[in-house]
């Protein structure tokens, strides 16, 4: 005796269908920052970088106070922090560079996770040296309540630099001379083409049908 499976509502298939393929659409992951590595007014670096998706990804820190003090970057345990003496002004940079890749073919935004910050702070982004995202103020972020900032390919001075990448640094300052931050992950925006085109097309079949219904159209039966 031959079972006979159960029909699966449409809009069933369409929430398994969408669980799936954004499960295989995952962010690029730049850095989690999990490779250790600090220096304090100076420079350290290069240092091969692990758990990134980029191929041969290196990272040099620079901290440079201003006009003198402390400036401080750590990164461990999953963190990047830096820091900033009360007598100092100071710029920590955050510079990788890896094997050229074109970003435009799965992404179109850099994420930034921000941990918490005791103050409101500033960041510029430049990839492959002379594509700038000016500098952009951010509002301090509670513990507990991580914040994730978008920025776009569109908002850097020449976007098509992200079609041959292979260097992107981070610049961060406080707004305040005295200032903390934690950054948890810098990755990519995943385009969510496949997820976008099989669910607007499932979502077509079903608005297809409920309007031959509404219009008293009945679906044509074969018989055999």
């Amino acid at each position: 005796m031959n079972a006979v499976m159960p029909k699966m509502p449409l809009s069933g298939l369409i929430l398994i269908l969408a669980f799936f393929t954004q499960a295989a659409e995952s962010a690029t992951v730049i850095d989690n920052f999990a490779t250790r590595q600090s220096t304090t007014n100076t420079v350290n670096g290069p240092v091969n970088v692990s758990g990134s998706d980029l191929s041969n990804l290196q990272r040099t820190l620079n901290s440079s106070p201003t006009p003198s003090g402390t400036t401080r970057i750590f990164v461990e345990d999953g963190l990047l922090t830096v820091g900033n003496s009360s007598n100092s002004a100071g710029t920590a940079s955050i510079f990788y560079n890896f094997a050229a890749v074109d970003f435009t073919t799965f992404a179109n935004a850099i994420l930034l996770t921000t941990e918490s910050s005791d103050a409101s702070y500033q960041i510029q982004m430049i990839a492959n040296g002379t594509s700038l995202l000016s500098f952009q103020n951010l509002a301090s972020v509670a513990i507990g309540s991580p914040s994730t900032i978008r920025f776009d390919f569109s908002q850097f001075s020449n976007p098509a630099a992200f079609k041959n990448l292979n260097s992107l640094e981070l610049k961060l300052r406080g707004t305040h001379a005295a200032w903390d931050a934690d950054f948890s992950q810098l990755s990519t925006v995943p385009e969510p083409s496949v997820t976008a085109l099989l669910i607007i097309g499932a979502l077509g079949i079903v608005g297809g049908k409920r309007q031959k219904t509404s219009s008293g159209l009945t679906p044509a039966v074969k018989i055999f």
